[in-house]
């Protein structure tokens, strides 16, 4: 469906008034929590105490984190009530789904973390983002947040047989989190789910199906197939090449190995960021159900599959290959395009994560417990959400208007500033990035702003912003 970037945007007004619609059941904790998502906002990258400007305040925050009627759960929910309501204005939306681990440095034990290595501990966090599912694909903020731990398996027994035998395996997650999504959003809001080759379970396909969920799962495993004339076959060689449907140019973004393990460097190997040549085609199939899968389960099911091959790879680099399962349909070529380009949204998850750790900078917090690094995440996240979607529009928006992401009043100190000199009378939301960019110390030669001058610029304007408000407070009173 088409909307206008206002219809999509517009009803969040300011990330703190947002936040500020929660009630943790106590007026000073609702006080505490504004004025640290004030102070967030301001100075997300940099640590807690620079944050807060002081060390009374910066008491304050702890006692916040460490207080036992807060929690992620508390913290989040405006903002998961906020994503609803934009989402319930579109009507139809695209949620994606996935799972990052985060990872904190140091020797010391921290309380509820995982040991991950020798020196470093941590969590992990599935999440649903929505987005819209017309041309802007703006994020729309987040419908679930479920951090996890993993705990240590008995000697002798594999990995495999651990997660087979664990009634609270981690593949389910998947399913809590459509079912979580289906929960809040407004029963006439429809959604589209997105997942990663993670999300590749027979079990949650067959469940998805069965409660009549839409979804594009991007396909892991080599299923066996049901061809027409009744014979079994393998999914690879059931998938067509010779009749290809059309072509489409998709943005790979680099891979660095970082602190990956071995399996998941096998899974998704380094790689430099390129657009990649797709040429696509569908096809109708039925799954048979896996043998180590219980009769309980479907023993078939009738999905389609989208085919898409990279023509001509760079050399040396693995050419791309997406086998999309899929409710969708795909009688059409423009359908088949749809269900490639609503894939090829799941970018921005991984972009969101960044926005978290990077931009907010969340894997530095030196925070010495699980829950406190939850109500910490429960602040960081909205303001990661509105990182992204500046970011966004204005890379792949640029016309947008600024005023559909910025308050009229954060749009004239920016005109008022150094950096936007240039900015013209009715500035999109590019002309707003780059003289953000340029408060943060960007150098155009330098190509677009990352994560990290981007949230300097923002601190920069959104503390300029707070003395032009002061200015013309004290004016109005002196007028008085």
């Amino acid at each position: 469906m088409d909307a206008s970037p206002a219809i999509v945007i517009e009803p969040r007004g300011s990330l703190p008034a947002e936040m500020a619609a929660g009630e943790l059941g106590d007026a000073r904790l609702n006080a505490r929590r504004d004025r640290l998502i004030e102070a967030l906002e301001r100075h997300p990258d940099v640590s807690f105490p620079e944050a807060c400007g002081g060390d009374s305040a910066a008491e304050g925050l702890y006692r916040f984190l460490r207080n036992p009627r807060v929690s992620l759960d508390t913290v989040i929910a405006p903002h998961l009530a906020a994503t609803r309501a934009r989402c319930q204005a579109l009507g139809e939306v695209l949620v994606i789904h996935d799972t990052t681990e985060m990872s904190f440095a140091g020797e010391h034990p921290r309380t509820g973390l995982s040991q991950q290595s020798a020196r470093r501990q941590g969590f992990w966090v599935h999440a649903a983002l929505a987005v819209s599912a017309e041309g802007l694909r703006a994020p729309l903020g987040l419908l679930a947040l479920h951090p996890f731990v993993r705990t240590r398996r008995a000697p002798g027994i594999a990995a495999q047989q651990a997660r087979f035998l664990d009634p609270a395996k981690e593949s389910r997650r998947w399913a809590d989190g459509v079912a979580a999504v289906r929960a809040r959003l407004d029963p006439a809001t429809t959604a589209l789910h997105l997942m990663d080759r993670e999300g590749d379970s027979y079990e949650l396909l067959a469940l998805l199906i069965r409660q009549g969920d839409r979804f594009v799962v991007r396909l892991r495993h080599e299923r066996c197939v049901e061809a027409d004339d009744g014979a079994l076959a393998k999914l690879s060689a059931a998938l067509p090449r010779t009749a290809p449907l059309g072509e489409r140019d998709v943005v790979l973004s680099p891979r660095r190995v970082g602190n990956r393990s071995p399996a998941a460097r096998q899974l998704h190997p380094a790689r430099a960021g390129r657009t990649a040549t797709l040429r696509f085609a569908a096809q109708r199939v039925t799954l048979q159900r896996p043998a180590a899968l219980k009769p309980s389960h479907a023993a078939s099911l009738a999905v389609h599959v989208v085919y898409g091959w990279e023509v001509d790879p760079p050399p040396g680099e693995v050419p791309v290959e997406w086998r999309l399962v899929t409710t969708e349909p795909i009688d059409t070529v423009d359908q088949v395009r749809q269900v490639i380009d609503a894939y090829r949204t799941r970018w921005l998850i991984e972009e969101y994560f960044k926005a978290l750790k990077t931009g907010c900078a969340y894997e530095q917090r030196q925070l010495e417990s699980l829950d406190t690094l939850l109500v910490a995440l429960g602040l960081l996240a909205p303001i990661a959400w509105q990182l992204l979607l500046v970011r966004h529009l204005a890379h792949d928006h640029a016309k947008t208007p600024a005023t559909v992401v910025f308050t009229p009043r954060r749009v004239q100190v920016l005109r008022a500033s150094s950096a936007g000199t240039t900015l013209p009378a009715l500035p999109t939301v590019q002309h707003a990035l780059l003289a953000i960019a340029r408060l943060g110390g960007h150098l155009r030669q330098n190509g677009p702003p990352g994560w990290l001058v981007l949230t300097r610029g923002m601190q920069t304007l959104i503390t300029m912003e707070a003395g032009w408000a002061a200015a013309q407070h004290a004016q109005r009173c002196d007028q008085s």
